[in-house]
C-alpha cells in the first residue's frame, strides 16, 4: 500500500496529470474546438483564416484579390442581443438561514451584503467576468468560470518577522473553453471524475512562487489555443487575414503551460485531490479540493454554463451554429452585389467622337458637363447605357436569409434588439412583445442563473474560510442609503445556501415602467382611500419590478414584519418572565426584549412598561395592527410556542388600544368643534 509520501511524489503527480490531459483530449474534443474556433472567427468578422491540423498553425485562405470582403455580421448582432437578454435580468440574491435562530437570520443577511459588496469590489471586476461568460456561452455553447482564493491580492501587512504578507481575496474569472479539460465520462460536471485547467503562466512567476526550477519540455510544444487566439485577435486585420504572418515569427520561451487537476472525493481521498505540474515537474499536491468540503458536500472550483443541452453529452451546442449557413449565403450575395457594381452593373457612356468633361457650378452645386462636336460625330450625341444589375430575386433571397437568421435566433421581429413594432406602439405593448419573444429563451436564462448561483455559493464558502480577519463591507441599503459594516468569515455561521430570485416584474423597459406607473396613478393605486392594504400594495409593487418605488408605508411594513419575526423566534432569541402584581395577585408574563409591551395597573390606572421600545410611539398603529392581526390568524401562528403567542396577542392589543384612543381623541375634537360652530350659526340666523 502506498504511503502518503508516495501518493504525492513527483512521478505520481506528473504521470496522473499528463495522462489525464492526454485522455481528455480525444478526437471528438478536437472537432469541438474547431467548431468553437470557427464561431469566434465569424464573430470577429474574419473568415479568411483556417487551422492547419498537421502543421498546428493558423494559415490564410487565399481568396481572389479582387473579391470583396463581407462586412455584414449577423453573428455579432445575435451574440450582442443574447448577451443583453441574459444580463439585463435583475436577479436578487437571497441567503437562506440554517435555522430560525435570530443569529442565523442575521448571518444570512450579512452573507447577502457580502456578495453584493464582492460584486462591486475592484471596480465591479466580477461583472466584467460575468459578461465574458455570457458571450462564451452563446459562442461556444459551454462556458466556464473559476472561483479560487488569490493570495497575492487583498490588503498587505507585516507579520512578526517583518515579512510582507497579503490577506488574500476571493476571485472569479472566466475561463476559455480551450483551456478546460474534463473527464469524457459523465454528462454533468458533478459526475466527472476530474476536471483540469491549462493556463499560460510566465516561467519566472512559476519558479518564484513555487520555488522550483523549470526546464524546457518537448511535450509542452503542443498547441495552446489561448496563446494563439490572443495573438490572432491582437494582430490580424479583418481584411483577408492581413497580419497573420506575425503570429509565427517568434515563440515566447518565457511562457509555460501550467496544468492543474481537481479530482472528486472518493473512499481513498474523502476530501478530493488537487494537484499540478509544469514542464514535467511536480508543483504541488494536496489531499483536498480548492473549495472546502462541508457536511459531505463538495464542489469543483470550475462552474459550467450551458446554452443548448445535447442529451447524453456534456458539451452543449452554441446558438451561433444555426446562423453559420445564412451568414455564408448573405456573404456570397454581398460579394456578388459588390462585384456586379464594378462589372456589368456599372453604367456605360457610348460616344460618337471625342468629348470634353468640364466642371461647372450652378445653383450652388458642382456639375460635370460632357461637351462634344456634333459635326465630328455625324450628329450623334453621347448615350448613357445603364448597367445590368443582379435580378431582384437576389435581394429577396438576402431578405429571406436574414429572416431565417432571425427565426433561428428566436427573435422574429428584432424586438430583443430594441426595435419597436411601430412608432405609435406603447411601452406596455413593447414589453408584451418582448416577453413573448423571451419565452423561448427563458429556460436558457434560468439555466445561466442556476450556474451563477453555484458560483455565488463557492465565493461565500471561500470567504468564510479566507476572511479570518475583520474587513469592511460596503453596500447600498434600502432607499439608496449607504452602509459600511465590519465582517469576518465567522459571521457567516455556515449559512451558505444561496438562492437567486427574479426581481424584475411586468415592465422590463423604461418606457414600459413609466407608462405602468402613470396607469397606477390614474387608477388610484397610490391613493390613501384606494382600499388596498399597505402590505398588499408593497407586495404588488415588488412583483411588478417596482420595489424601489418610494412609499411611506414601506418602512412601517418592514418594521412590523420584523417584529413578527422576532416574536416568532422567541425560543431562539430568548425571552424573560416578568412578575407583575395586579390587585392582590401576582401574574407571570413572558416578555421579548425590544418589542414594546405594557400592562395596565388597575389600582393606579397607569400602564406599567415591561419591555420598552422608544420608537413605538411613532409607529403607524393602524398598519401595525393589520399586519400583526394577519399574522395571528395565519397557520404559522398556531405552531408557535404558548409564550410567543401571548406576547404577540398582547403587543397587538396595545396597538389596538392606541388606535381606539386616537379615534376617541379625534371624536372629542370633532364634537368640540361642532359645539363651537353651533353658537356662531345661531348668531348668523339672528
Amino acid at each position: 500500500m502506498k504511503t502518503e509520501q508516495d501518493k504525492l511524489s513527483d512521478g505520481y503527480i506528473i504521470q496522473s496529470v499528463d495522462e489525464f490531459f492526454d485522455y481528455s483530449t480525444d478526437i471528438s474534443m478536437q472537432m469541438l474546438e474547431r467548431i468553437i474556433f470557427r464561431n469566434i472567427l465569424y464573430y470577429m468578422g474574419e473568415q479568411w483564416i483556417d487551422w492547419a491540423v498537421k502543421q498546428a498553425v493558423f494559415q490564410r485562405v487565399m481568396p481572389d484579390p479582387n473579391e470583396p470582403t463581407p462586412v455584414s455580421n449577423i453573428i455579432r448582432d445575435y451574440v450582442r442581443s443574447m448577451k443583453a437578454l441574459i444580463l439585463n435580468k435583475d436577479f436578487s440574491i437571497t441567503i437562506w438561514p440554517n435555522s430560525n435562530d435570530q443569529e442565523d437570520i442575521d448571518a444570512s443577511i450579512m452573507g447577502e451584503h457580502l456578495l453584493k459588496h464582492m460584486d462591486a469590489a475592484n471596480d465591479e471586476e466580477f461583472l466584467d467576468e460575468k459578461e465574458k461568460v455570457a458571450i462564451w456561452m452563446v459562442l461556444a455553447g459551454t462556458a466556464f468560470d473559476r472561483t479560487y482564493p488569490e493570495m497575492e491580492r487583498g490588503d498587505w501587512y507585516l507579520d512578526k518577522k517583518g515579512n510582507l504578507l497579503s490577506t488574500g481575496d476571493v476571485v472569479t474569472e472566466c475561463l476559455s473553453p480551450f483551456n478546460v479539460a474534463v473527464d469524457p465520462l459523465g454528462d454533468s460536471l458533478k459526475r466527472k471524475r476530474a476536471v483540469g485547467i491549462k493556463s499560460i503562466k510566465p516561467r519566472e512567476w512559476v519558479e518564484d512562487t513555487f520555488h522550483v526550477k523549470l526546464s524546457t519540455d518537448e511535450g509542452e510544444a503542443t498547441i495552446n489555443y489561448q496563446k494563439k487566439l490572443m495573438k490572432l485577435v491582437a494582430n490580424v486585420s479583418p481584411w483577408k487575414g492581413a497580419g497573420l504572418e506575425s503570429l509565427s515569427e517568434y515563440e515566447d520561451d518565457d511562457i509555460v503551460v501550467f496544468k492543474e487537476i481537481e479530482y472528486r472525493p472518493d473512499k481513498q481521498y474523502p476530501n478530493g485531490r488537487y494537484v499540478a505540474s509544469c514542464c514535467g515537474k511536480k508543483i504541488f499536491g494536496y489531499d483536498k479540493l480548492p473549495i472546502p468540503s462541508e457536511k459531505g458536500k463538495w464542489e469543483y472550483s470550475i462552474t459550467d454554463y450551458h446554452y443548448f443541452y445535447v442529451p447524453g453529452r456534456f458539451w452543449s451546442d452554441a446558438g451561433v451554429n444555426d446562423l453559420i449557413s445564412p451568414q455564408n449565403t448573405i456573404n456570397r450575395i454581398d460579394q456578388a452585389l459588390e462585384s456586379n457594381r464594378g462589372d456589368i452593373g456599372r453604367p456605360m457612356v457610348l460616344l460618337g467622337s471625342d468629348v470634353e468633361v468640364e466642371k461647372l457650378s450652378k445653383y450652388g452645386k458642382s456639375l460635370l458637363v460632357l461637351k462634344y462636336d456634333a459635326s465630328l460625330s455625324n450628329g450623334m450625341k453621347p448615350e448613357i447605357k445603364h448597367g445590368t444589375p443582379l435580378p431582384t430575386q437576389v435581394l429577396e433571397e438576402r431578405s429571406i436569409q436574414r429572416a431565417v437568421a432571425q427565426d433561428a435566433a428566436g427573435d422574429p421581429k428584432n424586438v430583443l434588439r430594441g426595435q419597436a413594432p411601430s412608432a405609435s406602439a406603447s411601452g406596455v405593448m413593447v414589453d408584451i412583445l418582448r416577453d413573448a419573444a423571451e419565452q423561448g429563451h427563458y429556460p436558457d436564462l434560468v439555466r445561466f442563473y442556476r450556474s451563477l448561483k453555484r458560483t455565488y455559493r463557492k465565493r461565500l464558502i471561500l470567504a468564510r474560510d479566507l476572511y479570518t480577519e475583520e474587513r469592511m463591507v460596503k453596500v447600498g441599503g434600502k432607499g439608496k442609503q449607504k452602509k459600511v459594516m465590519a465582517f469576518s468569515g465567522a459571521n457567516l455561521r455556515d449559512n451558505t445556501d444561496v438562492r437567486l430570485e427574479l426581481s424584475s416584474g411586468i415592465a422590463s423597459t423604461k418606457s414600459g415602467q413609466t407608462q405602468l406607473i402613470m396607469e397606477l396613478i390614474k387608477g388610484g393605486f397610490f391613493a390613501p382611500d384606494s382600499g388596498i392594504e399597505a402590505e398588499v400594495r408593497y407586495e404588488l409593487l415588488k412583483r411588478m419590478g417596482l420595489s424601489g418605488f418610494k412609499n411611506k408605508t414601506n418602512t412601517d411594513t418592514e418594521r412590523a414584519m420584523g417584529e413578527n419575526s422576532i416574536i416568532a423566534n422567541t425560543d431562539a432569541t430568548g425571552y424573560t418572565i416578568e412578575t407583575v402584581v395586579l390587585g392582590e395577585q401576582e401574574v407571570q408574563i413572558p416578555v421579548v426584549p425590544g418589542v414594546f409591551l405594557s400592562i395596565g395597573n388597575p389600582e393606579t390606572g397607569e400602564a406599567e412598561v415591561l419591555s420598552d421600545d422608544p420608537v413605538f410611539k411613532y409607529d403607524d398603529h393602524n398598519l401595525h395592527y393589520e399586519i400583526h392581526r394577519s399574522f395571528i390568524v395565519s397557520s404559522e401562528f398556531s405552531q408557535m410556542s404558548t409564550e410567543a403567542q401571548e406576547i404577540m396577542i398582547a403587543h397587538t392589543d396595545i396597538h389596538k388600544a392606541m388606535m381606539d384612543a386616537q379615534m376617541m381623541e379625534a371624536a372629542q375634537k370633532q364634537a368640540a368643534m361642532q359645539q363651537t360652530m353651533e353658537p356662531q350659526q345661531g348668531e348668523g340666523l339672528a
